[in-house]
């Protein structure tokens, strides 16, 4: 689900015009300080919550209106947000609105600022439409109708110097009425046995904790959490709070605990509040956006990487969005895509694909540089000869239905340039010491032609990892309706794919026997390379013996990683 479609921000602090384009249910923004990452979650926060921080500091034009805005014109912040309209993001009750207004699948709302007559004085206005670039005034019942929008987005704001103990506390708040509201519906609560119904009460507590608390000791081993609820009757009528559970069952409230503690504590409440207002019907909200702060603060490396995979995976429920900024890799990698903010001199943002935004971070030293090779640093990884061998092969895992237990990559990927082919080994010699400090439970594998003979020299090269070796695949395994001239790992694809994408005119045949095998001028396969692949890219089968192949590949590595010894993988 992707909450927010899209983002435009004007006249706001460091940002004089930016956009986020294209956004999907995890973003991470990165940058150098300065550059303005946080300066878009603060915009939103103001859009949907009406303040700034979680001081609830309001708009204040004379120090919020952005110095780069041109000169001599009326002074306006606006905050632009597409909102998606579907089966996961339905406000109730708006169904004439959206057609009256044209809406199917996107609302556009953009948010105004500006000075009143009186120069000191905030207006507030807001318009809305189908698509950004034809935006009316809402008034009247359409205004309440875009408003009703707004609300139905939990947009929670968590900055980076904030106590987590104390968003913790704001958030266990509303899981109280719905405590007692289940409470109410007991047998216990029914016949008044005090007893009993605090047993049910403190029990009821700790299913409602019990996912929550198995993914706190996800990363935190030996703690959890538990509801902080009433031993007798006189403390019934309660305020809700939580207790931290570590090793030996001693219970402590989560301000004792360490701020990486309390910041792994609060992801996962965040999650369990969201559910328990879905569940209980809380209001009108529909979804709900986390806006985060740099998470990696106070965190050591196990537990940012945790972190990291716990927020993506949250990220995936249908009704919420996750926005973070960041200036580390864990947070980085997880996305498809991310944002690299920068100042020059005031902010942009460039939507980028993982990889390349982890690269310009690397180059602008916002992250800690990272070898290509380390990308994948606790699995074994296949390097292909070029990206058109990690396409075919790619889909025949998929086609085969494997579950490999490596990474499968094309040069590009592996080390981060446009190199293939001969350059692969000029590369590993080079990197050498690279090699040979990756875990013994993760070889470097490279994968050449099947026609190729120069595996001894790369195997020269990779011996100093004990278990990285060269593999060449069995000229058995190709389609032996091609012959020889099929070079590379064409000659895996399927005769019907082949044959849709050479045309007869270019294909020859050996003889006019019933067993004849094609044959291909070098120059047209070089030509036909590219369409065979988009057409497998595309969802064209690749055919039996590109699943052999895939299959004889998983089973190679297999057996490497069977001569690994154990206490490698402990």
């Amino acid at each position: 689900m992707t909450v927010i479609t899209y983002v435009g921000v004007e006249n706001f602090r460091s940002i004089r015009s930016a956009s986020l384009e294209g956004l999907e249910d995890y973003a991470a923004i990165v940058g150098l300080n300065s550059a303005g990452k946080s300066n878009i979650l603060r915009a939103l926060n103001l859009f949907f919550n009406g303040f700034l921080d979680e001081h609830r500091s309001t708009l204040v034009m004379t120090e919020d209106f952005s110095s780069f805005a041109p000169k001599r014109k009326k002074k306006t912040i606006s905050v632009t947000v597409g909102l998606r309209i579907g089966e996961d993001f339905k406000v109730r009750g708006q169904e004439a609105f959206h057609a009256e207004s044209g809406i199917s699948d996107e609302l556009f709302i953009r948010r105004q600022w500006s000075l009143g007559f009186d120069k000191t004085t905030v207006v507030d206005t807001l318009q809305f439409g189908a698509d950004r670039e034809s935006l009316v005034e809402a008034a009247g019942d359409a205004l309440a109708s875009v408003l009703a929008h707004i609300r139905a987005v939990r947009f929670v704001y968590v900055p980076n110097h904030t106590r987590a103990a104390d968003l913790i506390k704001s958030e266990l708040a509303p899981l109280r009425s719905n405590l007692v509201s289940r409470l109410r519906s007991t047998k216990a609560y029914r016949e008044s046995s005090v007893d009993v119904l605090l047993t049910e009460l403190r029990d009821m507590g700790s299913r409602m904790f019990g996912d929550t608390s198995t993914a706190l000791g996800q990363g935190l081993p030996g703690l959890a959490l538990e509801p902080d609820l009433p031993g007798d009757f006189a403390d019934l009528v309660f305020t809700m709070g939580v207790n931290a559970i570590a090793e030996g069952d001693v219970a402590r409230s989560p301000e004792f605990e360490g701020s990486g503690a309390q910041s792994f504590m609060l992801l996962h409440v965040l999650d369990l509040a969201d559910r328990t207002r879905r569940g209980g019907g809380f209001g009108w909200v529909q979804a709900s956006v986390w806006a985060m702060e740099e998470p990696e603060s106070f965190l050591h490396a196990a537990l940012r990487a945790q972190f990291s995979t716990d927020l993506h995976a949250y990220s995936t429920d249908a009704k919420r969005q996750v926005l973070v900024t960041t200036h580390q890799d864990e947070f980085v990698r997880v996305a498809n895509h991310a944002w690299f903010a920068s100042k020059n001199p005031d902010t942009a943002y460039e939507k980028l694909t993982a990889r390349q935004a982890l690269e310009a971070s690397m180059r602008a030293s916002v992250t800690s540089f990272a070898h290509p090779l380390f990308t994948h640093p606790n699995e074994p990884i296949v390097i292909v000869e070029g990206k058109f061998d990690e396409v075919h092969i790619r889909a025949a895992i998929q086609a085969a239905g494997l579950r490999p237990r490596w990474r499968l990559l094309s040069p590009s990927a592996a080390f981060g340039d446009e190199i293939g082919g001969d350059s692969v080994l000029q590369y590993l010699k080079y990197n050498k010491q690279v090699v040979a400090s990756r875990p013994l439970s993760a070889p470097v594998l490279v994968l050449r032609d099947w026609e190729d003979s120069d595996a001894p020299k790369y195997n020269q090269v990779l011996a100093v990892h004990p278990h990285s070796v060269c593999l060449v695949p069995p000229e058995a395994v190709a389609n032996p309706q091609l012959d020889q001239t099929f070079v590379g790992i064409e000659r895996f694809l399927s005769t019907d794919l082949i044959e849709t994408v050479v045309t007869s005119a270019k294909l020859g045949l050996e003889n006019a026997l019933p067993n004849a095998r094609y044959a291909v001028k070098r120059k047209v396969l070089e030509e036909k390379k590219p369409l065979l692949a988009k057409a497998v890219r595309e969802g064209s089968d690749p055919g039996p013996h590109m699943q052999a192949l895939a299959r004889w590949l998983d089973a190679e590595v297999v057996k490497i990683l069977e001569s690994v010894p154990t206490s490698a993988f402990l």
